[in-house]
């Protein structure tokens, strides 16, 4: 009977190999969600980056358009 009890404490030692595995899981499983995390910080800053750009282009065509149409108002006060 104590020969089973050896064999069951020889099933639970921890080798090298099984350390070195471990190791190797939880790197890789680190690395990967780090790329995750990063991956979603990336987008949601493309996403920002995106539309402070559109805000920027309409805000400059409004401006534009204002001066524009400012500018024809002028122009037409100065022919009559």
């Amino acid at each position: 009977m104590s020969g089973s009890i050896q064999t069951s404490a020889d099933d639970k030692r921890i080798t090298v190999d099984d350390l070195k595995q471990k190791t190797i899981q939880v790197r890789d499983l680190a690395e990967a969600e780090t790329r995750a995390v990063t991956r979603t910080v990336l987008e949601r800053d493309m996403t920002k980056v995106v539309a402070v750009g559109v805000v920027a282009v309409v805000a400059a065509l409004s401006l534009a358009y204002y001066l524009g149409a400012r500018s024809a108002r002028d122009g037409l006060r100065d022919l009559a």
